[in-house]
């Protein structure tokens, strides 16, 4: 495999104000999410949105795919005066600013439409923010950083997780929708500080070519390169989708069973991200001693069995409804360990001089499968139940863990 980031060169120590950075932006990421995904859709379903409308707001964050197109717009306008990667954090936190008091003044219970239109703002520039962020990580991440720099972002996201659902629904339960919305608003201010502070480290290479055609027609020209593989897109295309269908299913599940609001806040955004945090570390870990494919392959297998355990709970669980949290801890443990491994890969595959568009491609790939897994599983589910679904869930796992297992990286 190609590596970039000067491999062969001894690694760039990076600054605290560098590491805080990466960990606050992708916590935020992360906090934007569960807010989104958890505390919002936990909410409309208590107010008694069916599964068929829940299934739009899914498709709407799938808004996420589209990093390939947002992507050739930051590499080819770089607000060079403020920094490309710092400028561009700058511009989308002040329009998740606006898109969160926009929120503010909604009833969603009796506006449902408007609900929509200010949650494609607050998509539109998570997407913005997510962009840079990808930038900023591969441009000023080494080879050698890249793995402990995956597991920092993944515990930064968890604890953003565990602010996003779980305090913001705690926020909602005790004063209101109004009030969980302005703490995001908060959030959202105090990092809009940090980042005005944070002096950009000149690292990033310059395009040969920044022209807008150019970097468009680079989505294609991306996966002809010799050092990508040619099962590698349908790899990333692939190996969200389990995942993304099951995790489609927690909050209309554990509703379906009985879960109070904060009991699912609880272990979606406290037990869950908790998890993760503590599996995170072993990740970094197994990627120093063996290579990021065959820990992938491992992490991978282990997902299956998670899978196995949630068929097993609907045959024989369904009467201890809490046992729904063994499965759930345990597929976020095999995710935790999952995303440092991938990110580590795309970085290696990512061009330093179009950091942000190589590594946004890349992902905006393995989005697609998840985002329209989610979509496609809530509608399943509506028509063929839970049990079904998690079939059909752990036959595609296991057709994604062989087809990896014979997977051959180019060296």
């Amino acid at each position: 495999m190609q590596h970039f980031g000067n491999i062969n060169n001894k690694a760039t120590p990076l600054t605290k104000q560098d590491w805080a950075l990466l960990a606050t932006t992708s916590g935020f990421k992360f906090c934007l999410v569960a807010f989104y995904m958890i505390g919002l859709i936990t909410m409309l379903k208590e107010i008694g949105v069916d599964l068929k409308q829940l299934s739009w707001l899914y498709l709407l964050g799938g808004m996420e795919m589209a990093k390939f197109i947002v992507s050739p717009l930051i590499e080819r306008y770089r607000l060079k005066r403020i920094g490309q990667f710092r400028g561009w954090l700058c511009l989308s936190s002040l329009m998740i600013l606006i898109a969160l008091f926009i929120l503010h003044f909604i009833q969603p219970q009796q506006d449902f439409t408007l609900l929509m239109v200010a949650c494609a703002l607050l998509n539109l520039s998570s997407l913005f923010f997510g962009c840079a962020t990808l930038g900023l990580t591969c441009a000023i991440l080494t080879f050698e950083q890249r793995g402990f720099g995956g597991v920092i972002q993944v515990i930064a996201g968890r604890i953003g997780k565990m602010l996003g659902g779980g305090l913001v629904l705690l926020i909602y339960h005790h004063y209101g929708w109004q009030s969980a919305v302005d703490l995001m608003g908060i959030f959202a201010l105090l990092l809009i500080l940090q980042i005005s502070l944070y002096p950009e480290p000149i690292t990033t290479t310059e395009p040969q070519n920044n022209q807008l055609r150019f970097l468009f027609t680079r989505f294609f020209h991306f996966w002809r390169q010799p050092h990508i593989p040619l099962s590698w897109p349908i790899l990333l295309l692939l190996v969200f989708i389990p995942s993304g269908m099951v995790v489609s299913s927690f909050i209309p599940s554990l509703n379906a069973l009985g879960w109070s609001s904060q009991h699912i806040g609880l272990l979606l955004s406290v037990f869950e991200p908790l998890c993760a945090i503590a599996f995170a570390p072993l990740s970094g870990l197994l990627l120093k001693k063996y290579s990021r494919v065959s820990v992938t392959q491992w992490v991978l297998f282990s997902q299956i069995f998670a899978f196995c355990l949630f068929i097993l709970f609907e045959y024989v669980g369904t009467d201890f409804p809490y046992l729904i949290a063994v499965p759930i801890l345990l597929l976020s443990m095999t995710y935790a360990l999952l995303v440092p491994c991938l990110l580590a890969i795309i970085l290696d595959y990512s061009s330093k001089a179009y950091a942000i568009l190589d590594s946004s491609l890349q992902f905006s790939v393995a989005l697609l499968g998840a985002y329209l897994a989610g979509f496609i599983s809530l509608r399943l589910i509506s028509t063929w139940g839970y049990v079904t679904v998690y079939w059909i869930v752990a036959i595609i796992a296991f057709a994604i863990w062989y087809f990896f297992k014979n997977y051959n990286q180019k060296s």
